[in-house]
């Protein structure tokens, strides 16, 4: 029992020190990065294919997750390449492993001016079994382009957080009033 009130004690500690190093919450209302309200101002352009309509729905619904209505500054173009790649082949030749590449090349513009703000990109690679049964190769494939939408999603969501956070402490027209 004091094992577990000393540990409880120094988790609590190492708590309370994480402020003292420079340490703070990525999406945390701060006056140097209010994050959260640039990101509801990103408006998400369609994206071409079915894995690019669930890509661009998946982040819409991260950058404003409950709807609210947001005047739109920014813009969001998205290029989506995917291609698929039999791993390992069987002595009929065919697959029996796959590997899905799935690459987002984005650019953040200025709605207003048009300018670019941000060219980033960001990579995602799944694999998924080739199995008899087409129903079940099917599925997997499909998991494996949910995995990489998902994989995409929270690292474009991660780029366009630290951009904006840094933008609006460079810049004090940005800041909330």
């Amino acid at each position: 029992m004091a094992a577990r009130r000393a540990l409880l004690a120094l988790a609590l500690g190492a708590l309370l020190a994480l402020p003292g190093c420079g340490w703070e919450p990525l999406y945390a209302d701060r006056e140097t990065g209010p994050a959260d309200l640039e990101l509801r101002a990103i408006k998400v352009d369609p994206i071409a294919e079915r894995i690019g309509q669930r890509l661009a729905l998946a982040l819409r619904e991260s950058l404003n997750p409950d709807g609210a209505p947001a005047p739109q500054r920014y813009r969001l173009s998205t290029l989506l390449t995917v291609s698929r790649a039999d791993l390992g082949l069987q002595q009929t030749g065919l697959g029996s492993r796959g590997k899905l590449d799935a690459t987002a090349s984005i650019t953040l513009r200025d709605i207003r001016t048009g300018a670019p703000l941000l060219s980033a990109s960001s990579h995602a690679v799944e694999s998924f079994d080739i199995v008899a049964n087409e129903y079940a190769a099917v599925v997997a494939e499909d998991d494996a382009r949910t995995l990489a939408v998902e994989e995409l999603r929270r690292d474009i969501v991660t780029q366009l957080t630290l951009f904006l956070q840094r933008r609006a402490a460079e810049t004090p027209t940005l800041r909330k009033p």
